[in-house]
C-alpha cells in the first residue's frame, strides 16, 4: 500500500582535464596520467550528464623556434568515445611545460560553474612551468606566479581546480 521512491538529481557537470605532455612525462608518468584521463572519460560517458574535455599541453618546433601548443584531444560534446580508443595511443610526449601560457590560451573556452552546473579543472603535471625561445623566457618565480594567476582566474569563474603531481620511482634527496 505504501511505497517510497527516492530520486537523486545532480547538476550537469563540465570537466576539463589538462595533461602535461612535456618530454619529462615520458614512460610511466604519461601512462598514469592518460589512464586516469581515459577512466574519467569513460565514467562521465556512463553517467550521461558530464561533459568532458581533454587537452594536452607541450611545445612544438625546434630549439629557439618552439611555441607553446595546446591540443584539444577529446571533447565529449563533439567526439565519440571511439576517438579515445583509436587515437589516444598515438599521442606522445615532447617539448617543455608552458603550463600557465596554455591555461591562458584556453581560459575563454572554460565553462564557469554556477548553481545549475558544476565545473572542474583537473591538471596532471610532473613539474614546474617552463618554456623558452628567442622571444620569451618563461620559468622560475615569474612562470609560477603567472600559472597561479591563471588558476585563480579559473576559481573566480566558479571552477573547482584539482592539480595532481605525477611522479615515478626515481629517488632523490630533493
Amino acid at each position: 500500500v505504501f511505497s517510497h521512491t527516492l530520486t537523486e538529481r545532480y547538476n550537469k557537470a563540465y570537466l576539463h582535464i589538462s595533461v602535461d605532455a612535456s618530454g619529462s612525462m615520458s614512460g610511466s608518468k604519461w601512462n598514469k596520467a592518460m589512464t586516469s584521463a581515459v577512466a574519467m572519460i569513460k565514467a562521465a560517458d556512463m553517467a550521461g550528464n558530464i561533459d568532458v574535455v581533454v587537452s594536452i599541453r607541450t611545445t612544438h618546433g625546434r630549439g629557439n623556434t618552439d611555441v607553446p601548443l595546446i591540443l584539444v584531444a577529446y571533447d565529449s560534446r563533439k567526439d565519440k568515445l571511439v576517438k579515445v580508443k583509436n587515437l589516444f595511443s598515438a599521442l606522445e610526449v615532447s617539448g617543455t611545460t608552458p603550463e600557465g601560457l596554455c591555461f591562458e590560451a584556453i581560459e575563454k573556452e572554460l565553462i564557469p560553474g554556477n548553481s545549475n552546473q558544476d565545473s572542474y579543472f583537473i591538471n596532471f603535471s610532473d613539474g614546474q612551468p617552463y618554456y623558452g625561445n628567442n622571444e620569451i623566457n618563461y620559468q622560475g618565480v615569474d612562470a609560477e606566479r603567472h600559472t597561479r594567476k591563471m588558476v585563480s582566474n579559473m576559481r573566480a569563474k566558479g571552477m573547482s581546480v584539482l592539480s595532481y603531481f605525477i611522479g615515478d620511482d626515481y629517488q632523490s634527496d630533493r
